[in-house]
């Protein structure tokens, strides 16, 4: 598996159809997550920026997930083949309280 590091941008305008698509979109990426197809993503504050990392074989296969967001007509995206991507849970282990 390859890891890719996805860079999107939506418009500044949103429309009564664009905010309509939002609620399947989150739905869409709970999915990839709990399928491991998508590591760890976040959203700017001005909810014009989204960046993801993804697990695939190919970067044809990431454009196949990303033809399934709802909101992808307004997509400008970019995607990228990264080396490595590391964080900081794999390092630091959990603390549990009990």
């Amino acid at each position: 598996m390859k890891k890719f590091m996805v860079s999107i941008s939506f418009p500044g305008v949103i429309s009564e159809e664009y905010i309509e698509q939002i609620p399947s979109q989150k739905e869409y990426i709970s999915k990839l997550v709990n399928q491991k197809k998508i590591t760890s993503y976040g959203l700017s504050t001005d909810r014009t920026k989204l960046w993801l990392t993804f697990y695939a074989e190919s970067e044809p296969e990431v454009w196949r997930l990303l033809v399934g967001f709802s909101l992808y007509k307004y997509m400008e995206i970019e995607i990228d083949e990264m080396l490595f991507h590391e964080n900081t849970k794999l390092f630091f282990p959990q603390l549990s309280l009990n």
